[in-house]
C-alpha cells in the first residue's frame, strides 16, 4: 500500500512539473487561427461560451442562400473547414461550430461530453438563428452527431435536415479501427494520467499518423491543432472526449438505421453520400465496404488512393468536386 501511495505522490509531483515547466498555450499567436477567431462569433450554451464560424460576417448575401451546417472531428476545430469555405459559400450559407471541449469553445472541467449533448448544443445554436432546415456536412465525430441528427428527425424533430453528406468517420463501431492510443485515452484514470503525462509531439506524431503519405502536415499546422485541442483544457479532457467510442456501440442500433429510415422510411427521404479517403487507417475504405454492405441505394464516391482521414485538408478540391456533384445532383 505504501509503495502505491508513494507512485501516485511522485506520478502527482510529476505532473505539477510539468505543468509549471510547460509554456501556457496560446493559439492566437498563429495568425490562421487568429483570424479564423476574429472572424467567429460566441453563443450561450448552459452558461458555456460555444464558439462558431458564420459566413454572414463575410458575406453579405448569405441569409438569401441555403444553409450548410459543418461539422468537424475529433480532436480538432471548425477551422478544419477554412481550405473549403471560398467555395461553399458560393452556395451557401455557412455555420461551422466548434463544439463544447473543442477548440475555441468552453472546456469545462464537469460536463457530460456525449454525442447527445453535442447535438442538443447544436440545435440551441441553430434554433437560436432561426435556422429550420439545413444540409450537413459532418467529418470523423461530426458524423455520429449527424448520425443522431438523423435519429432526431425521424423523432419528428421542429427542423428539417435537407441532405447529408459523410466524410471519413466511424459510422460504424463493428468496422471502425481506433489506435491503442485512443483506447487507452478513453480509459478512466489511465486517459487523465496520459494527458497529462504525454509530451505534446507524441499527439502530433499520432495526428499525423491517419494523413496519406504525401498530405503529411507541416510541425506548424500540427501544432495549431495541438494548441487549439489542448487550449483552456482541463486535466480530464481527453478521456471524456474520447468516451463518443462507446456510445458508438451503445446506440449502434439507433445511429446506423437512421441511415436507412431516412431514405426510405420518411415521406420525404433525405439524400446521404459518402466521401471517403480510403488511406485513413481508422476509418478508410473498410468503411465505405460495409456502408455499401447494409446501406440501402448506397451513394459512395472514393477519393484517391494515397488521401487519408483529413479529406477536407488533404484534397479540398477533390472533395468539393464530389459534394458539388452530389448537390447538383438532388436539386434536379
Amino acid at each position: 500500500m505504501g509503495i502505491i501511495l508513494l507512485f501516485i505522490i511522485i506520478l502527482i509531483l510529476g505532473i505539477l512539473i510539468k505543468k509549471l515547466l510547460t509554456p501556457a498555450i496560446n493559439p492566437y499567436r498563429f495568425p490562421k487561427i487568429h483570424n479564423w477567431a476574429k472572424q467567429g462569433k460566441y453563443f450561450n450554451f448552459n452558461g458555456y461560451p460555444i464558439f462558431y464560424y458564420d459566413s454572414n460576417i463575410r458575406d453579405t448575401t448569405a441569409n438569401s442562400k441555403p444553409t450548410l451546417l459543418l461539422l468537424h472531428g475529433y480532436p480538432t476545430s471548425s477551422i478544419d473547414w477554412l481550405y473549403m469555405r471560398d467555395e461553399l459559400e458560393k452556395r451557401f450559407h455557412c455555420i461551422a461550430p466548434d463544439y463544447i471541449g473543442y477548440g475555441l469553445s468552453a472546456k469545462p472541467v464537469s460536463f457530460s461530453y456525449t454525442i447527445f449533448s453535442q447535438v442538443d448544443m447544436i440545435e440551441e445554436l441553430m434554433n437560436s438563428l432561426q435556422i429550420k432546415q439545413f444540409h450537413i456536412m459532418a467529418h470523423d465525430v461530426g458524423t455520429t452527431i449527424t448520425q443522431e441528427f438523423l435519429a432526431r428527425q425521424i423523432d419528428n424533430r421542429k427542423y428539417i435536415i435537407q441532405s447529408t453528406v459523410f466524410l471519413n468517420g466511424g459510422l460504424f463501431p463493428e468496422s471502425y479501427r481506433p489506435f491503442l492510443s485512443m483506447k487507452l485515452l478513453k480509459t478512466p484514470i489511465i486517459g487523465v494520467i496520459l494527458q497529462n503525462i504525454l509530451p505534446r509531439a507524441l499527439f502530433s506524431s499520432a495526428l499525423n499518423r491517419i494523413f496519406g503519405p504525401s498530405t503529411k502536415r507541416t510541425q506548424q499546422e500540427l501544432d495549431e491543432m495541438i494548441d487549439l485541442l489542448f487550449f483552456n483544457a482541463p486535466y480530464n479532457l481527453l478521456q471524456q472526449l474520447q468516451c463518443y467510442i462507446n456510445e458508438r456501440s451503445i446506440n449502434r442500433d439507433r445511429w446506423v438505421d437512421a441511415i436507412n429510415k431516412v431514405q426510405t422510411l420518411m415521406k420525404n427521404p433525405i439524400p446521404i453520400r459518402l466521401i471517403n479517403g480510403p488511406y485513413d487507417p481508422i476509418s478508410g475504405k473498410h468503411i465505405v465496404d460495409r456502408y455499401r454492405e447494409i446501406i440501402t441505394n448506397p451513394d459512395t464516391c472514393l477519393l484517391n488512393a494515397d488521401i487519408g482521414h483529413y479529406v477536407n485538408l488533404e484534397d479540398p478540391e477533390n472533395t468539393l468536386k464530389y459534394f458539388f456533384n452530389f448537390h447538383d445532383t438532388i436539386s434536379t
